[in-house]
């Protein structure tokens, strides 16, 4: 098994602007948790604090009160999130976030992290780079949901994700997923599913993973490109 890389690691790569004793008083000051497989890290609606994952894969997602489940995003290790209540230390989270694996994550008290941005502009100036980095991925993800269809949404999250999320000899994430990725109902994500299998593209697994068999040709049917420079997300 990796060796699960260090809070200082994470955020001394994450915050590159930010002063050395800065970031030693965050590597203190981090609450380090473990958790399981399908465990909701956090729910919608309570404070979501500024944290780092240090080892695993989660979903941001919300539940409609007809029950539908969208995903705003998948992510892994080297993630920063939770920094809206820096600025709004009792604001509640949007997403809830539902663990697809095992993993570790780290988090601190929001007006902490907020004092030492006050004091430390580089530090100040990298959250500000984070936010800016995460509101250009959801505008991305709403650029997908109302210009492509199903396939197309579906070709996507997989050229996105395939390799490090669904194929994989333990897959972190299963079929029954993707419908809240791409934003549809499951039996509109399965027709979408049979069509790339029928086109050669991908395979099924009987784990519940999907083995991606021509990456090249399942990222031409994305027609919504990611901006130059824009964070993989």
């Amino acid at each position: 098994m990796d060796a699960i890389e260090s809070v200082g690691s994470h955020i001394a790569r994450l915050l590159p602007g930010a002063d050395a004793s800065t970031l030693r008083r965050l590597e203190r000051a981090a609450q380090r948790q473990t958790f399981s497989r399908r465990d909701r890290l956090h729910a919608r609606g309570m404070q979501l604090p500024p944290f780092v994952m240090l080892d695993g894969h989660f979903m941001a997602r919300r539940v409609a009160e007809t029950g539908q489940v969208r995903a705003a995003l998948i992510a892994g290790p080297g993630y920063l999130g939770g920094l809206r209540s820096i600025s709004d230390p009792d604001a509640e989270a949007l997403y809830e976030l539902v663990a697809l694996s095992d993993g570790t994550w780290a988090t601190w008290d929001p007006r902490f992290v907020r004092e030492l941005a006050l004091q430390d502009a580089g530090l100040a100036v990298g959250l500000l780079d984070q936010s800016s980095n995460l509101a250009v991925v959801l505008n991305m993800r709403l650029d997908e949901r109302s210009f492509e269809n199903a396939r197309q949404r579906l070709a996507a999250i997989l050229t996105r994700y395939g390799k490090a999320i669904f194929d994989t000899p333990r897959p972190v994430a299963q079929r029954a997923d993707l419908a809240a990725m791409i934003g549809t109902s499951r039996v509109m994500m399965y027709r979408a599913l049979r069509e790339l299998e029928a086109d050669g593209l991908v395979k099924r697994q009987r784990s519940g993973g999907i083995n991606i068999l021509d990456e090249e040709r399942l990222a031409r049917l994305v027609t919504v490109a990611p901006p130059e420079g824009a964070p993989a997300l």
